[in-house]
């Protein structure tokens, strides 16, 4: 084996390392979000950081030398294929989930917006002819 040919094989070799990782944190994120737990996500994100970062400079740099990786020989390229297949997949369920948790916050916020509206005019007491208003007392049981 040429020195270009082990090269080659040790790129794809840590190439499937960091997918198969950055992979493995998306199971995990992609769990906690559908499970309606997103803040538990926060822990891994320094780690998915590193690992995104360490996988685009790896995709740039094949990218921009093909020849990088040739002598690698086809079952490892085909492994990788495989776990690229489904890191993106991965990747693909994770921008739904996120959407879907965003079109639901933002249902809720503009729930609460259009109820806090409605509730504005509700309420008060004085002559509204003359523009006077003053909010109706509220009392509350601190019992309950």
């Amino acid at each position: 084996m040429t020195a270009a040919t082990i090269t080659a094989i040790e790129r794809v070799k840590s190439l499937i390392k960091i997918t198969e990782s950055l992979s493995a944190i998306f199971v995990q994120e992609n769990s906690l979000l559908s499970s309606h737990r997103p803040r538990e996500i926060a822990p891994l994100q320094a780690e998915k950081a590193r690992l995104a970062a360490a996988y685009a400079q790896s995709i740039r740099d094949i990218a921009s030398n093909r020849a990088s990786v040739e002598g690698a020989d086809m079952v490892l390229l085909s492994k990788l294929r495989t776990i690229t297949r489904t890191f993106e997949e991965r990747a693909a369920r994770q921008r739904a989930l996120l959407s879907g948790a965003k079109q639901a916050s933002e249902g809720i916020v503009k729930a609460v917006a259009e109820e806090a509206a409605a509730a504005s005019g509700q309420a008060s007491y004085g002559d509204q002819k003359k523009g006077e208003t003053k909010a109706a007392p509220i009392s509350l049981d601190e019992q309950a």
